[in-house]
């Protein structure tokens, strides 16, 4: 699904404003809350989502079995694709589609995982809800993929490219 309208810094946005947002429209469900992203919001995500380089594929990977959040996060990153003409969000059931989610090492929901317009995988997932100062990490990872550099110095680089194998770096965080 390709969103066409106009897709943050965690500095200059409140994570609590995403995260209550979110964390509201999970308790209140059945109210019916138009919109998870404020327009205030709104406007400095267009504002920073001007540094995006090239297109970036959000995978979204949702289950209609056993994953309560999945509905919001979905709306949440259908909202966060649609303020930008370079993303494009893509919805994979794990279960329907399970030789996608396998293929992606994703065997949970939900799950996001970043790539280029061609699907070059950066290792880059999150699982759970990207509520709070997750969400600013998310939007900071999508510039970071669009620009495809990660940011780190020469000096950084040179002493990664000697490690033998490959290294798995997991983050949990917890909302407190």
């Amino acid at each position: 699904m390709r969103y066409t309208d106009r897709g943050i810094h965690h500095r200059w946005l409140s994570p609590d404003a995403v995260g209550q947002n979110l964390f509201r429209a999970l308790k209140e469900r059945d109210k019916g809350i138009a919109m998870l992203i404020s327009e205030r919001n709104r406007t400095v995500i267009v504002d920073r989502f001007k540094d995006l380089k090239s297109p970036i594929v959000v995978q979204f990977f949702e289950s209609s079995l056993s994953c309560p959040s999945c509905p919001e996060v979905r709306q949440l990153l259908e909202e966060l694709c649609g303020l930008s003409d370079l993303l494009t969000l893509e919805v994979v059931n794990i279960f329907a589609d399970s030789d996608k989610a396998e293929a992606a090492g994703i065997d949970k929901a939900p799950a996001i995982v970043l790539t280029n317009a061609a699907h070059a995988d950066f290792g880059i997932r999150f699982f759970g809800v990207p509520g709070g100062y997750e969400f600013g990490t998310l939007l900071e990872d999508i510039i970071m993929v669009s620009g495809e550099d990660s940011g780190l110095k020469p000096a950084t680089r040179a002493k990664l490219a000697t490690l033998a194998k490959p290294v798995e770096i997991a983050v949990f965080v917890t909302p407190t």
